[in-house]
């Protein structure tokens, strides 16, 4: 067994939000992580917001288009609210000024659709880096 393997099974659950209007793509990550970590998934920015600040996930996955406003507003809103929340877009835009415009709201990660499950978990492995 490596090293990395023997880190991974003593840490502890994530608590994780998705907010993805997909049904299927919200399914997807929770069923996907849902064996390892506790996860929360909103379909909008509004139901996103609120979950947030209910629950204080330890990382999020965030979607940019979303049907009541932008990812990229609620990621900023998150970051203001607390700076070391873990925060990863989650989308099918590759725009150059849609990665700008995250890295100005500070998030830690972009992913583009379609993302693996190798990809999460790496997004993950960098979240306890950087912990």
């Amino acid at each position: 067994m490596t090293e990395n393997s023997e880190q991974k099974k003593v840490r502890s659950p994530l608590h994780i939000l998705v907010v993805e209007d997909s049904d299927l793509l919200r399914q997807i990550f929770s069923k996907t992580l849902g064996k390892e970590h506790i996860i929360e998934a909103a379909a909008t920015a509004k139901e996103g917001l609120a979950l947030y600040l209910k629950k204080n996930p330890d990382l999020v996955f965030l979607d940019i288009l979303l049907p009541d406003g932008s990812g990229h507003d609620l990621a900023f809103q998150i970051k203001e609210h607390n700076p070391k929340t873990f925060v990863v877009m989650a989308t099918a835009s590759d725009y150059t000024d849609d990665k700008e415009e995250a890295t100005f709201n500070r998030v830690d990660g972009f992913l583009t659709k379609p993302f693996s499950k190798q990809q999460i978990d790496d997004v993950i492995d960098r979240y306890w880096a950087a912990r």
